[in-house]
């Protein structure tokens, strides 16, 4: 036998539909317009840059040719293998870590854009720095 509630207090409450999984959060406020477009703009960076870092590779193997013209010892090898692996190992490297850099940026909400444009820019100044090292050492 039970005893019953005493007056005043509300009846039995009926649980609700019991939902796997973790409780509900707050609704996400609607994301802004310049927000849609500075990750569209940096992914569409990262894609073009992806691209063209990988036809600068491509190039940068056949700036092994520049070898070609040394004889009689006049060019500086050693400079010249620097040059080169320079050109050939560090501009994609540093546009990785903008890749990196971009999509954390991006993860965190905020502006990314501009990092694929800087890691491009530092990137081809790269290798252009390997490419004069390779000249230099031609030894005209």
């Amino acid at each position: 036998m039970t005893t019953p509630p005493p007056p005043g207090t509300p009846g039995p409450v009926e649980p609700g539909p019991v939902v796997p999984g973790s409780p509900p959060s707050a609704p996400r406020p609607p994301a802004s317009g310049a927000r849609i477009a500075d990750v569209t703009v940096s992914v569409v960076l990262m894609v073009a840059g992806v691209i063209g870092f990988a036809m600068l590779a491509l190039a940068s193997v056949f700036l092994v040719m520049m070898s070609d013209g040394c004889f009689d010892d006049r060019c500086n090898t050693d400079l010249m293998t620097v040059g080169w692996l320079i050109a050939m190992v560090a501009p994609p490297a540093v546009f990785i870590a903008a890749i990196v850099w971009t999509l954390i940026r991006i993860a965190r909400r905020k502006t990314a854009w501009w990092v694929p444009v800087a890691g491009a820019v530092l990137a081809a100044a790269i290798w252009f720095g390997g490419v004069a090292l390779m000249d230099a050492s031609l030894g005209r």
